[in-house]
């Protein structure tokens, strides 16, 4: 039985074939349309520190941690090759996050925009690059503000 288990409770490294860029999500919040957001805030930031009651129970049920596995699986798609679909996936689910109330926003705020950040290691030194940055989303078309 311990033999049947062992695998599933320890994987092999050797799963991964590479290690490629991380990907950040940011947001950002404009009035206009082609304005240029100022400041851009990261979407689901890790937390510091998880309880060991939290961590049990996040092993168990934790749908915004499954949605933000989706999200950066799209992500992972745009470094590859631009593409309408990833973006458009990512956009919709940042702005059900504003009527969701889980990102609070001014009422002026007309769009919402993001990007991502591509996080490597290269000869011990962390790079942090820009490689999307997504259009527009009219915050008012996904459900009456």
């Amino acid at each position: 039985m311990l033999k049947l288990l062992l695998p599933i409770l320890f994987p092999s490294w050797r799963f991964f074939s590479s290690i490629g860029p991380s990907p950040r999500v940011d947001v950002a919040f404009v009035s206009e349309k082609n304005a240029e957001p100022q400041v851009w805030l990261p979407f689901r930031p890790l937390p510091e520190v998880v309880g060991f009651a939290a961590g049990v129970r996040r092993l168990f049920h934790n749908p915004a941690w499954n949605e933000q596995l989706y999200i950066n699986t799209c992500a992972e798609h745009l470094f590859e090759e631009p593409s309408d679909f990833y973006a458009q996936e990512i956009g919709v689910r940042l702005v059900r996050s504003v009527f969701n109330k889980e990102i609070s926003v001014d009422n002026t705020v007309r769009y919402l925009m993001f990007r991502i950040r591509a996080i490597t290691v290269e000869a011990g030194q962390v790079r942090n690059e820009v490689v999307f940055i997504s259009q527009p989303f009219l915050l008012q078309a996904a459900g009456g503000r």
